[in-house]
């Protein structure tokens, strides 16, 4: 019996070796589609409606004098990012690949109004924003050297297509997002607002 088996195992290795080019093609197809499947979901940014951006538009063009632009967002332990000014324009969000973008449409510190900020989930841009847990300090520097805080008083995690938390606000407010989820699906929000 022990000579049977013996026999029938170096078949059964062989049979494995040459299907190994079969099955390395298989996978890399799957890998290809993964892959495929990963950057179109994170070429996807939240959607931003064309009459939400005209009403940031009319918002920026009633304010002749505005203050300067977000220039750096630290949070302690969390973030420590250069920020750089970004627009929303033929129906796609352009992004910076290094730092935190500030979308030019939205408000600035001290105006009334929504600020966003938005980047890659890197721990060097906004994928730490994943880890707060609310009431963290939020240090916006502007252009001109002026030094803007925030408290984080809100975290959700959200479909692309829920744009709710993008739309121009009354009172002054400090949104940031990143991507989240499984092959960066959903979109990890943090609202923050004016420390007194």
């Amino acid at each position: 019996m022990k000579n049977a088996k013996n026999k029938n195992q170096p078949g059964i290795f062989l049979r494995i070796k040459k299907q190994i080019p079969e099955i390395l093609i298989i996978l890399g197809i799957f890998c290809i589609f993964i892959s495929g499947f990963y950057w179109m979901g994170r070429a996807r940014a939240l959607r931003m409606e064309h009459q939400l951006l005209a009403e940031y538009n009319d918002l920026s063009q009633q304010l002749p004098t505005r203050p300067s632009r977000p220039k750096h967002v630290f949070i302690k332990w969390f973030i420590d990012s250069e920020i750089e000014t970004q627009i929303f324009s033929n129906d796609n969000w352009t992004i910076s690949g290094d730092k935190t973008s500030y979308l030019d449409q939205s408000a600035r510190p001290l105006e009334s109004g929504n600020i966003i900020l938005y980047g890659h989930n890197t721990r060097k841009i906004l994928g730490n924003i994943r880890a707060l847990n609310g009431g963290e300090e939020v240090v916006v520097t502007t252009d001109d050297g002026q030094t803007h805080l925030y408290q984080v008083s809100e975290i959700h995690e959200v479909e692309p297509n829920q744009t709710k938390y993008l739309e121009p606000t009354s009172q002054e407010v400090l949104t940031m997002y990143t991507c989240s989820g499984f092959l960066d699906q959903k979109r990890f929000i943090v609202r923050a607002t004016p420390k007194n």
